[in-house]
């Protein structure tokens, strides 16, 4: 249960602090992200540490159950798939799927369901509810 509770505190402020600038910096984000699709070494590193750190949690915490340990191993699970179709998928799907939610409507969606999913995270690991 430790584990638990300090990855619910990791990733509930991971994603308030990161939803919250995700929101306020959406076009400077957007250019970063065209700027590491542009690379293709750089894009493959980061799937690599994508995948080292989803493999990580997955193993760490396989936990399945329909509460916030749930939606911690679900993350760790996500992680791990979009690693995976980053590194297998050809390239040029890779940048039309990227490309498609390289707009500002999904940042805006992407950092408010950030926001909410830290404040829930931060609350149940911190004991706020």
């Amino acid at each position: 249960m430790e584990l638990s509770i300090f990855l619910a505190q990791l990733f509930g402020l991971y994603f308030l602090i990161a939803g919250g600038i995700i929101m306020m910096r959406q076009k400077s984000y957007m250019h970063i992200i065209m700027d590491v699709l542009g690379d293709k070494g750089l894009l493959m590193i980061v799937a690599i540490c994508q995948l080292f750190a989803g493999l990580s949690l997955v193993l760490a915490h396989w936990v399945w159950t329909p509460d916030w340990r749930g939606v911690i191993t679900l993350i760790g699970v996500w992680i791990v798939v979009e690693a995976i179709f980053y590194l297998a998928a050809p390239y040029t799907k890779v940048v039309k799927l990227v490309k498609q939610f390289n707009t500002p409507a999904w940042y805006t969606s992407g950092g408010m369901l950030a926001v909410v999913m830290g404040a829930y995270l931060a609350g149940k690991g911190f004991g706020f509810w």
